[in-house]
């Protein structure tokens, strides 16, 4: 190598070093969506070429270009990718275009339930602002981002999970989780127990979930059992209905709102499990509320939840929730005076609620 190549081969180094700085001394617009991050980094950082001068530029609100009259409140009733369906004060629905700006000034994106503000310009409708939630049911990101909160729905009074005996079975695991983020959320948690038509009698271990929910009703979309004591249970509240893939929880709003006229699934008769047929969530008028529908998930994560704080709310285990435990750190597997395994021997605690208390909390390892 010639004493040329040399100093150009110099040069290119020091080039990608000076960029690879001026990328470090960048502000990561990833972290920015981050609600901690933006808790504590409300300005974005500006630098000069030479980097001799910073500029400081506030994250102003979207709907500081419009004017007040352009402004209008409505309610989200759907949301897609870049677009959520909107439905306004005087009951028009309009379809409304968010963007980064608005994403990274609020920290998170809009959900089914929300009240928000839009603004109208260029013949298009653009979210300003989602205002501030009531209460909120979340659920962990995918696997990658398992750390972050998926809204499933907002604004919401109470929870209405679906489920079945036969067809699918009755999943004590699921509806545990689904209970304890009612919990958490400090939601009213109603069972609605379809399909009853299909059995004689409920099984022990149903009857034994029953009595740990807020309320329970037996339903059968065959007959029609139950469903005028939903249709009273839903009246001038917010809803969310979910549950697994195949219990018929679409079936069910189909028969309190016929004009939905929702896509329905058949269950899979080799593994009992049903198909997906709602995509996203979607919020229907109902007696005075509104009725949220949810997609079908087969499997619903805990975030954020300690093994330890898990041991000690878990529902069912402790009477009026008292902690009983002789030691304050058990996890109910083999300590000494163990107040939930003495449940279990005694029988005063079923042991399908122990077993699925065991896969909540080896699924968190």
């Amino acid at each position: 190598m010639n004493e040329k190549d040399k100093i150009d081969k110099k040069v290119k180094s020091q080039v990608k070093s000076s960029r690879r700085e001026r990328r470090a001394r960048r502000l990561n617009t990833s972290q920015i969506k981050n609600k901690e991050l933006l808790d504590e980094l409300p300005i974005k950082e500006r630098w000069s070429r030479e980097f001799r001068k910073p500029r400081i530029k506030k994250l102003k609100s979207p709907d500081l270009d419009f004017d007040e009259l352009e402004i209008e409140r409505g309610l989200v009733i759907e949301v897609h990718r870049r677009t959520c369906e909107v439905r306004l004060n005087d009951g028009g629905v309009i379809k409304a275009r968010y963007n980064t700006t608005v994403i990274d000034a609020l920290g998170f994106f809009p959900a089914v339930g929300d009240k928000v503000t839009v603004g109208f310009s260029d013949e298009t409708y653009i979210l300003l602002n989602v205002l501030p939630r009531h209460s909120a049911l979340t659920r962990p990101g995918p696997k990658d981002r398992s750390n972050e909160e998926l809204v499933l729905a907002a604004n919401i009074d109470q929870v209405i999970i679906v489920a079945s005996v036969q067809q699918p079975p009755f999943n004590y695991g699921f509806l545990d989780r689904f209970l304890l983020v009612s919990q958490l959320s400090h939601l009213p948690f109603v069972l609605v127990l379809n399909k009853i038509d299909l059995i004689d009698k409920l099984p022990q271990d149903v009857l034994d979930f029953i009595k740990i929910v807020d309320q329970h009703i037996l339903v059968s979309c065959k007959t029609g059992e139950g469903i005028e004591d939903l249709k009273k249970l839903l009246k001038n509240k917010s809803s969310v209905f979910s549950g697994q893939s195949g219990v018929g929880k679409t079936s069910i709003i189909n028969k309190l709102l016929p004009e939905a006229e929702l896509k329905t699934g058949e269950v899979r008769l080799k593994d009992g499990k049903g198909r997906h047929t709602t995509t996203s969530s979607n919020l229907f008028s109902f007696e005075g509320g509104n009725i949220i529908d949810t997609p079908g998930i087969r499997s619903l994560g805990l975030m954020n939840m300690d093994s330890n704080d898990l041991a000690k709310i878990f529902p069912g285990f402790f009477k009026e929730g008292v902690f009983t435990c002789k030691f304050s750190n058990c996890l109910h597997l083999s300590e000494i005076d163990c107040s939930v395994l003495k449940g279990v021997q005694n029988g005063e605690i079923s042991k399908e609620r122990y077993d699925s208390y065991l896969r909540i909390l080896n699924s968190k390892d």
